[in-house]
């Protein structure tokens, strides 16, 4: 016997929650590159410049993070917004922590 096609007709849209965490981590993509010029620019005596843009980078990351995640439990959603959030969060988080880890 063949199975019976079934279709839906609801409409998936785009994650409210994954797009603020590709936003997220735009942002905090955003601080480390700051972070970097500044450092640059100033010849390594960043200091405190560079303090608050890697603490806003770090906390922006991470809860863009941990929003992405969330995200995935959404019912009846585009997944591409989601994905590209904790990817990018992610990534950044990781690159964050390392800095933070070395003691650069």
């Amino acid at each position: 016997m063949a199975k019976k096609m079934m279709y839906s007709f609801t409409e998936k849209k785009n994650s409210v929650n994954g797009i603020i965490s590709t936003i997220m981590g735009g942002i905090s993509l955003v601080f480390l590159l700051a972070m970097i010029y500044a450092s640059y620019y100033m010849r390594g005596d960043a200091g405190i410049y560079a303090g608050a843009f890697g603490l806003c980078g770090l906390i922006f990351a991470l809860a863009g993070f941990i929003v992405g995640i969330r995200s995935f439990s959404e019912k009846n959603i585009k997944y591409k917004y989601p994905k590209i959030g904790s990817v990018l969060s992610g990534t950044v988080f990781v690159i964050w922590l390392a800095l933070y880890l070395i003691g650069v």
